[in-house]
């Protein structure tokens, strides 16, 4: 099954780029759309495109060379694309010495990670709980549903899931009661607990995704890139970013923020950016979308 995943408010992303770009870091690069795009957009850009999933990546590899074959100076364009495998938290050490002018974070999952049912994000297909982006780690949602304890179960349920703390310690001391009696292997076992619980399908994918969001690190890689990507950035020049989860979307409101109050920056969208009604229509997984945009105006200083 060929899945194809929509780039998110492409024509919003690509009216911010600065025209003259020379370098720019994609660091959600998925099917590789965006970078796609900005590359035939901005001839004089290079763009370093990272992501943690190694076959994210060789899909980004493949739709990069199949896209490139049709337009004209293909082989200058495929020169000035970088794949990566790397984490946009990584940021400071893949950049090293270098700055960039244009930095896009979307981050939203891939599409394919719900429909290829096989590696355990959704609830629709029976599978191993895995839900790893970077196959290489060692922590799955197997690991974290059978050896977390109450109480850190719990937490992940308040802070990533939005429920209250009495449902979220029913949930935890549901699925520590349920795996003392058999391991809960499979996303099928996970969603049969819950629903113990009285969760229909809509309150199991919350949790889903809260656990997901625990196995990857996602806010915590979040939360380091925004400490350090100022320092990545040429003066003059921007970091848009996309957001899905209340919760990210508050870390970058925040931290964008306190940047504009060093005076070094500028705030682009005083009002938050969401997909227009034609996009959503299209493409339901935009409807949560929203985007912040911060360009640096002076160096530094320390």
């Amino acid at each position: 099954m060929v899945i194809i995943h929509s780039p998110v408010m492409l024509s919003e992303v690509l009216s911010f780029v600065p025209e003259h770009a020379k370098l720019i870091v994609d660091g959600t690069l998925g099917h590789g759309w965006h970078t796609i795009v900005m590359a035939e957009k901005f001839p004089d850009a290079k763009i370093i495109g990272l992501d943690i999933d190694e076959k994210m990546l060789a899909k980004a590899r493949l739709r990069v060379e199949s896209a490139t074959a049709d337009v004209e100076g293909w082989e200058l364009l495929a020169n000035r694309i970088e794949c990566v495998q790397k984490s946009y938290a990584d940021i400071q050490s893949i950049l090293w010495d270098k700055k960039c002018d244009y930095i896009l974070l979307d981050l939203w999952v891939n599409l394919e990670h719900f429909l290829a049912t096989d590696r355990g994000f959704s609830l629709k297909g029976n599978a191993t709980l895995d839900m790893r982006f970077d196959q290489g780690k060692t922590k799955t949602a197997e690991v974290v549903v059978n050896t977390y304890s109450p109480s850190d179960l719990k937490n992940i349920f308040v802070k990533y899931g939005d429920f209250t703390e009495k449902k979220a310690e029913e949930l935890a001391e549901t699925i520590c009661r349920e795996r003392n009696k058999n391991r809960i292997v499979t996303t099928f076992d996970l969603k049969k607990v819950l629903g113990l619980c009285g969760l229909g399908n809509s309150a199991v994918a919350v949790i889903f995704q809260a656990i997901r969001i625990e196995v990857n690190g996602e806010l915590d890689n979040l939360e380091t890139f925004l400490s350090t990507f100022a320092e990545c950035l040429n003066v003059g020049w921007r970091c848009a970013i996309m957001s899905y989860h209340s919760i990210e979307d508050r870390l970058v409101k925040q931290s964008f923020q306190q940047l504009v109050n060093t005076w070094w920056f500028a705030l682009l969208t005083k009002k938050v950016i969401v997909p227009n009604y034609k996009e959503v229509e299209k493409n339901k997984a935009a409807r949560s979308a929203k985007m912040r945009v911060i360009e640096k105006t002076a160096e530094l200083r320390t």
